[in-house]
């Protein structure tokens, strides 16, 4: 304490002196003053320039941009399935780029772009004296140079003063491309990696997108349009906003007008109506571009810590690099057919029986409800025109653009009313496939297409709801648990909780579960009984050991599965569980080989830590066979799979998603499907539940992978062949285990089946259309209503 008010004397102290010296000196202080900010900024510039906030690209790499060489990504049999190019972009060639094209950009966008050196001091000079020195909005003092660097090499989020420390890379950058490129070379890159909105990149693109003519076909009027989008492409896109997007154009051919590349009579021949001829997004990506994704991002993480020799940051884009990956062709073409054949059988069942049941009024309602603020309900409103003519305009069919899984947009005969419908009843999926040995990821569908959504759902965290069990009552065997303990299967109301009171889906009570019964039926009131013997916060410490880098809430609901975690972290969760007990991190990237031939970068797979005691871990998936064999993961067992595979099921409330995720010893595959919109599902849970939407695109898969003449799949192998419990008594607790105990002939009646084969040879007939059994078979269990919604608040 003594320490810091002798150093807060001293700091006082000379800063009393500095101020006299000041007053005492006003002159001679300013310049020591002008001079220290002389000097701070001399040591800033030179600390950017010689790489102290992330090295500059050198010459010899910015002579690559105007020919990038593509980087090519393989699969796992060094067969290619995909590329990188410079911001997925076609390039317009220098014949392509029109004078009016050239002139309007360079009038708009830096008027003396064709005498300064990549900076123009004198627009620095305007943005000082009118920005900082009048209080003026100015605008920016960045030339078409700096804004080519910006394009190619974008910001860099640094850890203090990040604008300035980007804006003076873009100023050195600038003057190197100025010293290598032609003024006309630089405006070709200028259009050849600039933005124009609805992820368009280049003025090929754009200018197929918005007027289906190549960029040197563009008129005058066409190409200031282009232009005047580049200052917001969102708000002067001329789709969405044709208004703003005319008003920005007579801007730029005024400033065209005013620099003397056109006279006012052609300015003013050239403000015609903004006449369009858009082209809707075709489909041009199959669903490895999630794959893609997901590979471009592992790449960055690594090149961001590897540079190159010569100090730059490896580029994906334009370093001409090969990248071998873990996908699995074969594996990749099951999945990829599996959840196409199933999507398009549930988006059928989907048309026909979606509900909205957390709505009042229930489908009827909230369509009306989203009726009522389209924009063309509105506007005739405002028009005063009647509910009759309303009604006659919001029933009555029209061509309308759908997405087509597959085909891309395609004009449907449809009633406003029918495409809202079909907007938000729309079925989104997603199927992983990873090795749980290594953690090579071996087949990955993020979504339904890739071209209608780049929503990636493996990635995406969603609630996950009994699929989550598995991992408490791993953590209830950790912490000492049995087996073959009773939980009396009872309604519970929990007054410490605000009188929450867990459910069961069948709405059944009674008796009394074991532990592997209870998750084999995936019993809600047990489950709840289960996690808080183990204790909440010991079940987040052991999810976390598994893989889940997810922030769990500490509520004893989380054993329901109302947390939202993502399938890529359940996945790598129940790989710890069906490898014995090893974490393991899943990957990509096998290797990467530069253009040269040299290997730059090859994985090294190996295991984290232990998640688990062996002997649990082995309970566990004993626990979990149990669950696809006579649990709520039965239907498995109709798809003749020869091996004993283990799984658990998840159906989140109201059916809005669901989930199942299977495993072999060597494999791990899940899947998700549900709604982007929660106020919509299935309308039963026999059809929305895990088991029927989600677990046949894993079984799938499965099946396929069985046919193979050099197995990848094996069994999983028990010291036992049956727990010594039955899963369910009709006693309480405490009864059923003194029986269970003394009990001679559950094992005995268990091994005579076995011997006689009647269970385990009988198959599970499966519905022709999209796989669902009779309706004996058994539903797991939701995250129920009956959460408080205080507890529920806490979750969101």
């Amino acid at each position: 304490m003594e320490k810091i008010t002798t150093l807060k004397n001293t700091i006082v102290t000379k800063a009393k002196t500095v101020f006299k010296f000041a007053r005492k000196h006003p002159f001679k202080s300013f310049f020591y003053l002008i001079g220290l900010g002389f000097l701070f900024g001399l040591v800033f510039l030179l600390l950017v320039y010689f790489g102290a906030f992330g090295k500059l690209p050198t010459k010899e790499y910015l002579r690559q941009l105007e020919n990038p060489v593509t980087s090519t990504i393989y699969a796992s049999n060094n067969e290619p399935i995909g590329y990188y190019f410079l911001q997925n972009r076609s390039n317009a060639d220098s014949t392509q780029i029109s004078k009016h094209l050239k002139e309007a950009l360079v009038a708009t966008e830096d008027s003396r772009f064709y005498t300064h050196g990549g900076i123009d001091y004198k627009s620095y000079g305007r943005v000082f004296v009118k920005s900082i020195v009048l209080g003026q909005n100015a605008g920016g003092g960045s030339t078409v140079t700096q804004q080519v660097a910006k394009n190619i090499f974008g910001r860099q989020k640094q850890f203090f003063l990040s604008t300035p420390i980007n804006k003076i890379r873009e100023l050195f950058i600038a003057r190197r491309l100025e010293s290598i490129y032609s003024k006309d070379e630089i405006l070709l890159l200028y259009f050849n990696t600039v933005s124009f909105g609805e992820n368009i990149y280049g003025i090929e693109k754009a200018a197929y997108r918005f007027f289906n003519k190549p960029p040197e076909k563009l008129s005058l009027e066409e190409c200031a349009t282009l232009v005047g989008v580049l200052k917001a492409p969102s708000y002067y896109n001329p789709r969405i906003n044709p208004e703003r997007a005319t008003n920005r154009r007579n801007v730029v051919l005024s400033q065209m007008a005013k620099y003397g590349y056109i006279t006012e009579a052609e300015k003013e021949a050239a403000k015609k109506p903004l006449v369009l001829d858009y082209q809707l997004p075709k489909k041009t990506s199959s669903f490895s571009s999630y794959f893609k994704d997901v590979v471009a991002e592992e790449f960055a993480a690594w090149a961001a810590e590897n540079p190159a020799e010569d100090g730059h940051i490896y580029d994906l884009e334009a370093d001409g690099l090969s990248v071998y990956t873990t996908l699995n062709t074969s594996i990749q073409e099951y999945a990829e057919k599996a959840l196409n054949r199933q999507i398009e059988s549930l988006q059928k069942l989907m048309d026909q029986y979606w509900d909205a049941a957390t709505i009042e009024g229930g489908k009827e309602a909230l369509l009306q409800q989203i009726t009522a603020e389209t924009k063309e309900v509105k506007r005739l409103k405002a028009e005063g025109k009647s509910e009759e003519e309303i009604s006659s305009f919001i029933t009555k069919k029209k061509k309308r653009n759908y997405w087509e899984v597959g085909k891309g947009y395609e004009g449907k005969m449809m009633s406003l009313e029918d495409s809202i419908a079909k907007s938000i009843n729309r079925l989104h999926a997603s199927l992983f496939v990873m090795s749980s040995t290594s953690g090579r990821i071996m087949g990955y569908v993020g979504g339904i297409d890739y071209g209608f959504s780049q929503t990636d759902n493996i990635r995406t965290p969603r609630q996950v709801g009994s699929t989550f069990k598995p991992i408490t009552y791993l953590a209830a065997l950790e912490s000492g648990q049995d087996v073959c303990s009773y939980y009396n299967n009872n309604l519970v109301t929990y007054a410490e909780y605000e009188d929450w009171q867990p459910r069961n889906a069948s709405g059944g009570y009674g008796g009394s579960y074991s532990m592997h019964g209870a998750l084999a039926n995936s019993v809600n009131t047990v489950s709840v009984n289960i996690q808080l013997k183990a204790g909440v916060n010991r079940v987040i410490e052991q999810a976390k050991k598994m893989g889940i880098e997810t922030i769990l809430p500490e509520v004893p609901s989380i054993v329901l599965g109302t947390a939202d975690i993502s399938l890529l972290e359940m996945v790598t969760a129940y790989a710890s569980i069906s490898n014995g007990g090893n974490r393991i991190k899943p990957y990509a990237i096998e290797r990467i080989i530069n253009e040269e031939g040299v290997v730059i970068y090859e994985a090294k797979p190996m295991y984290q830590e232990r998640v688990a005691g062996y002997t649990h871990v082995k309970q566990l998936q004993k626990m979990m066979e149990g669950v696809v064999q006579h649990g709520t993961g039965l239907r498995l067992t109709g798809y003749g799979i020869p091996y004993n595979l283990i799984g658990k099921t998840g159906t989140t409330q109201n059916n809005g998603d669901g989930w199942f995720i299977g495993a072999s010893p060597e494999l791990v595959i899940g899947a998700w499907v549900g709604t982007y919109d929660k106020r919509v599902q299935f309308s039963t849970t026999r059809m929305g539940s895990g088991s029927n939407t989600a677990l046949p695109m894993v079984a799938s898969v499965f099946r396929d992978l069985s046919t193979w003449k050099r197995p990848i799949l094996t069994n999983f192998k028990y010291d036992f062949d049956h727990f010594p419990c039955p899963p369910y008594l009709e006693m309480n607790a405490k009864e059923a285990f003194e029986f269970a105990k003394a009990d001679t002939l559950y094992l005995q009646n268990l091994r005579i089946q076995d011997s006689l084969k009647i269970l385990s040879q009988l198959p599970v007939p499966i519905d022709s259309l999209q796989g669902i059994v009779p309706a004996a078979i058994k539903t797991d269990s939701t995250a129920l209503d009956s959460i408080p919604a205080t507890l529920l608040d806490i979750l969101k």
